[in-house]
C-alpha cells in the first residue's frame, strides 16, 4: 500500500577525488532492502541545464569507483530529539545515463539527465569479486579477514572460533571454485560454524559474532503509522541430527534431539578421528545448529515511521491504540528487514531541484522478530569447494639434499602421527596424516626428504594425496622395461632390487652398497651368482652421527603436543560453554512458552467472565423490561380510574 509523505532527502556521490551533493529535491526515486547482514538499493534522479553538470558527467562516465551516500527522513510530528535519519552508505554495482528534452525555457530546449545508480554495502561489492587462494599458518582467523578488508570497510569480531590460533587456514577461492567469493566464503563460515554476520547500516560497520547482538532500549511503535500487521509463522524443521564418526579406532553414533522433530527424521553429519574431543566439539555445534525460529510479524505502514526502524533496532508495540491481545503486544521485538520505495510526485525534472525535500509516492514494511528468537539470518552464498591440489617437498632436517631420510611426528596425547611438507608457492610448513595411503599396512614407505608430493589443502586440514617424482637413480632405462626398489638412505648407502630385460630373458638383481663394500645376487638365464667386494677407491659412507632428525623430531613432537592440548582445551570450553547455552535458551523458549500459555489462559478466563458478566447483564435488562411494563400498565389502570 502506498501513502504520500513529505521526505528530506540527501544524496551524496564521490567519485576520482570529487565529491558531488545532489539536493533531495532532484531525487526522482529511490528503493531499499535493508536486511540484518547488508543491503541493496537503488536511486535515480535529475540534473538542469547539460552546463549545470558537466563536472558529474565526467567523472560519472569514467570506471572509477562510485562511494554512494543516501540519508532519508521524514514522519511528522517530528519527536524530540529526532531520530537519526536512515543511511545508507555504499559502493555503485551498475550506473545509467539518459538525457532528455523538457520543453522550451527562454526560445531554447530544456536538457536534463537523469542518472541511475544501483548500489550495496562495500563488502557485498568487493568481497563478491574477491576470490582469493592462499595458504596461512599459525594465524587466526580474525586477522586473516581482518587483513582482506583492505581498509574499505570497519569489521568487528567478537567469536571464539575467529581468535583461536589454527595450524593452518586455506582459502581456495579461485578459479577451482567458479562463482565462489570472499562473500561467500564469510557466509559459509558463519552458517557452517554457528556464527552471526550483521552489518549496522547507521554505523557502517559489520561484525561477526558468537550471538545476537542484544538490542538496546525498544522504541515505541506508534499504531497511527501502521496500515496493518501480519503474523509470519516460518517454516519449522522437522528433522533433528546425529553425529556419525566414521573412524575405525573410535566408531561413534551420537543422536541430537529436536523438540519439534518427527520421529525417524534426522539429519546426519559425518566426521572421521580418533580424537574424542573433536567429535564432541561437532556435537555441541550441530546441537546449536537445531534452532526452532519463532513467529514473527510484518508491519505496513500507511506513514513514515518517527522511530528507528533499519535492521537491529528495538520495536515494542503497546498501548491503547494497538488494543491488548494482538499479537506481539508488549514484547520487545527486533527489526530484520526493512523495505522501502518512494517515487516523486513533482510535476517534472524541472520542479524542486533545489529543494531539500519533496514529496513523495512511498511503499514501506518492515519485518521483525522476538529478541529471544534464536535463528540467525545470513546472505544467500555457495560453499566453497575443497580441497584444493598444490606441490609440495617433504620436510625432513640434518642428511644431505639428496638423503631420502624421512621425519615423523607423534602427537602423545592423541597418538595421531604427521609428516611435514613445505608448499614452496607460499613458502609454508603444513603436517599432514603418516597414513599408508594406498599401500597396504605391511608396506612402510615413508615419504623422503625433499620428494615431490601433490597436497591436499582443505580449509584447516592438509593430505597427502600422492607422489609426483622418482628417486635419483629409481628410475630405470626404458630399454630394459625394467621394474625396481630403491631402499635406503643415498647413492652410498642403499639396497636396490631390480627385475628387467636383457637380451629379451628376465633377469633380477639384489645389490647392497655401504660405502665401498657392496654385496650383489644375481639371477639371470641359467645363471646365479652371490658377490660381495669391497670397491677401491669407492666412496665411503658418512660416519658422522647428525642429531639433527631427533631434534626435528622433538621439537615436532613438541609443538604438535602443545597444540594437542590447546585443541583439547578450547574444544573442551567449547563443549561446555555450548551446553550451557543450550540450556539457557532451552529455558528460555520454555518460560517464554508458559507464559505464553499462562497468558492464553487468562485471556481466555476473562473472555468467560466478560460473557457471563454479560449474559447476567442481558438477563437482568430482560427482567427490568418486564418491570418497566408492568409499571406502565399499572399507571395505565390508575389514569382510567381518575
Amino acid at each position: 500500500m502506498a501513502f504520500q509523505e513529505r521526505l528530506a532527502l540527501s544524496l551524496t556521490l564521490a567519485v576520482g577525488g570529487q565529491s558531488f551533493t545532489i539536493p533531495g529535491g532532484q531525487v526522482e526515486s529511490f528503493s531499499v532492502r535493508l536486511l540484518p547482514h547488508g543491503f541493496t538499493a537503488s536511486v535515480s534522479f535529475w540534473t538542469g541545464l547539460e552546463k549545470d553538470d558537466a563536472a558529474l558527467f565526467t567523472a560519472f562516465k569514467t570506471p572509477d569507483l562510485l562511494d554512494v551516500k543516501l540519508t532519508v527522513a521524514g514522519g511528522y510530528p517530528i519527536p524530540t530529539p529526532p531520530p537519526d535519519p536512515l543511511l545508507l552508505h555504499g559502493l555503485a554495482r551498475t550506473r545509467g545515463l539518459e538525457a532528455r528534452s523538457h520543453g522550451v525555457v527562454e526560445g531554447a530546449p530544456a536538457r536534463f539527465r537523469r542518472y541511475t545508480v544501483e548500489f550495496e554495502d562495500a563488502a557485498r561489492v568487493l568481497w563478491r569479486q574477491h576470490r582469493p587462494t592462499e595458504l596461512r599458518t599459525d594465524t587466526t582467523l580474525t586477522a586473516l579477514l581482518t587483513e582482506h578488508t583492505a581498509g574499505a570497510f570497519t569489521l568487528d569480531c567478537d567469536w571464539d572460533v575467529l581468535d583461536e590460533k589454527r595450524p593452518l587456514i586455506c582459502l581456495g577461492l579461485g578459479e577451482d571454485a567458479a562463482g565462489v567469493g570472499f562473500h561467500d566464503f564469510v557466509a559459509w563460515l558463519a552458517a557452517s560454524r554457528g556464527g552471526v554476520w550483521t552489518y549496522d547500516c547507521m554505523e557502517d560497520r559489520y561484525a561477526l559474532l558468537a550471538r545476537k547482538a542484544p538490542v538496546g532500549k525498544a522504541a515505541l511503535l506508534s499504531r497511527e503509522k501502521v496500515e496493518r500487521v501480519e503474523v509470519v509463522v516460518p517454516s519449522i524443521p522437522r528433522h533433528s541430527a546425529r553425529v556419525l564418526n566414521a573412524s575405525a579406532v573410535k566408531p561413534s553414533t551420537a543422536p541430537l534431539s529436536s523438540s519439534v522433530a518427527v520421529a525417524g527424521v534426522h539429519q546426519d553429519h559425518l566426521v572421521r578421528t580418533p580424537i574424542v574431543s573433536q567429535v564432541e566439539q561437532r556435537q555441541t555445534l550441530e546441537g546449536a545448529r537445531l534452532r526452532t525460529p519463532q513467529r514473527r510479524l510484518r508491519f505496513t505502514f500507511s506513514h513514515f515511521p518517527t522511530v528507528p526502524v533499519h535492521p537491529g533496532a528495538g520495536l515494542r508495540i503497546e498501548g491503547k491504540r494497538w488494543g491488548s491481545v494482538a499479537v506481539g503486544t508488549g514484547e520487545d521485538l527486533r527489526s530484520v528487514e526493512l523495505l522501502l520505495s518512494a517515487r516523486s510526485r513533482n510535476a517534472g525534472p524541472h520542479a524542486g531541484l533545489q529543494l531539500t525535500d519533496a514529496g513523495y509516492d512511498v511503499e514501506m514494511s518492515l519485518l521483525a522478530e522476538r529478541v529471544a528468537d534464536p535463528t540467525v539470518s545470513l546472505p544467500e552464498h555457495r560453499a566453497p569447494r575443497y580441497p584444493i591440489h598444490v606441490e609440495g617437498k617433504v620436510l625432513a632436517p640434518g642428511g644431505g639434499e639428496k638423503d631420502r631420510i624421512y621425519l615423523l611426528s607423534e602427537d602423545k596425547k592423541t597418538s595421531v602421527l604427521t609428516w611435514r611438507i613445505t608448499v614452496p608457492l607460499w613458502n609454508k610448513v603444513v603436517s599432514v596424516p603418516a597414513e599408508p595411503g594406498f599401500f597396504p599396512g605391511h608396506f612402510y614407505y615413508p615419504p623422503y626428504k625433499n620428494a615431490r608430493v601433490l597436497v591436499a589443502l582443505h580449509f584447516e586440514r592438509a593430505e597427502l594425496h600422492r607422489h609426483l617424482d622418482w628417486a635419483d637413480a629409481a628410475r630405470l632405462p626404458q630399454d630394459g622395461q625394467g621394474d625396481g626398489i630403491l631402499l635406503g638412505k643415498n647413492d652410498t648407502s642403499q639396497t636396490s632390487i631390480i627385475h628387467d630385460y636383457q637380451q629379451a630373458k628376465p633377469v633380477w638383481h639384489l645389490r647392497r652398497v655401504s660405502g665401498p663394500d657392496t654385496e650383489t645376487v644375481r639371477m639371470a638365464e641359467g645363471v646365479m651368482m652371490l658377490q660381495t667386494k669391497e670397491l677401491q677407491g669407492g666412496a665411503t659412507a658418512d660416519s658422522t652421527y647428525d642429531v639433527s632428525p631427533q631434534v626435528e623430531t622433538a621439537r615436532a613432537d613438541l609443538t604438535a603436543g602443545v597444540g594437542g592440548a590447546m585443541g583439547e582445551t578450547t574444544a573442551a570450553y567449547r563443549v561446555a560453554s555450548g551446553a550451557s547455552q543450550a540450556k539457557l535458551d532451552g529455558a528460555s523458549a520454555e518460560t517464554q512458552a508458559k507464559l505464553e500459555a499462562a497468558q492464553s489462559a487468562v485471556d481466555a478466563k476473562v473472555a468467560e467472565a466478560r460473557a457471563e458478566l454479560n449474559g447476567a447483564l442481558a438477563g437482568l435488562e430482560g427482567r427490568t423490561s418486564s418491570l418497566t411494563s408492568a409499571a406502565t400498565e399499572a399507571r395505565a389502570a390508575l389514569e382510567a380510574l381518575k
